[in-house]
């Protein structure tokens, strides 16, 4: 477990009794809003607690981020929305609840050259095994998506393009799993800086291969288990794979 310096805003200084200069430790719960509080991205994180006697005192609570309203995982679609929702919503912490202990996402080959330092792939490296590929995985998610999802740089991110039901490809060869591949196009665009004429964006396309797992059928939880990114090579944008090299700690 660790604690952090916990620096209370005015919303909530009447609850801690603290003043607004006044600092004091927070544990990093398992909630925790880790844009706010970057010194949780790696450490233990726990359970958060009720206090047995509400006059007690106890360390508190890093506050958690404002949680999103998603659709329940019973059906492997609706994680994929929820990805996109979590992703145009700012919130790291549920975009993460969308991914799997064994979460790996798959670059594409021809960025990856862009990004070797990041990536680091082995000599004669092969994307094509589902069960080998470990350059990327849940660990350098997390603190992708936490350097995505800034809202001090990014004022509004837009999805053009995502799963379609109507149009896009959906296997289900294999038991208690579903992958999914359809194109994508997301608009990321930048808060303007000051003195700014125009408004710079971040443009990504290609196509990807998602693959949504469950235990069971009786009561399904849906889950993403792997993440394979293709760049568009007919569009001039970047694709998922150069923006976890450019988002990269």
């Amino acid at each position: 477990m660790r604690l952090v310096p916990l620096l209370l805003v005015a919303g909530m200084l009447a609850a801690c009794g603290l003043g607004d200069t006044e600092v004091a430790d927070c544990r990093c719960a398992e909630d925790t809003d880790v844009v706010a509080f970057p010194q949780c991205l790696n450490a233990e994180l726990v359970g958060r607690e009720e206090a047995e006697n509400p006059l007690a005192t106890r360390i508190p609570d890093c506050p958690s981020g404002r949680r999103l309203f998603l659709r329940e995982p019973t059906r492997p679609v609706a994680v994929l929305f929820n990805i996109r929702d979590t992703v145009m919503g700012f919130s790291p912490i549920q975009y993460m609840d969308q991914l799997d202990e064994t979460f790996l996402f798959v670059p594409d080959v021809d960025a990856l050259e862009l990004y070797q330092e990041v990536f680091n792939p082995p000599s004669g490296y092969d994307p094509g095994p589902p069960d080998v590929d470990t350059l990327w995985t849940r660990g350098q998610e997390r603190q992708f998506i936490v350097n995505l999802l800034d809202k001090e740089k990014f004022q509004s991110i837009e999805f053009d393009r995502w799963y379609d039901s109507d149009t896009d490809e959906r296997d289900v060869s294999v038991q208690l799993e579903e992958t999914y591949r359809f194109p994508y196009k997301v608009v990321f665009t930048e808060k303007p800086r000051e003195g700014a004429v125009e408004v710079e964006q971040i443009l990504i396309s290609g196509r990807m291969y998602v693959t949504v797992t469950t235990p069971t059928e009786e009561n399904p939880v849906w889950i993403v288990t792997r993440w394979q990114d293709f760049r568009d090579l007919a569009s001039a944008r970047r694709s998922w794979t150069e923006l976890r090299g450019e988002f990269s700690p």
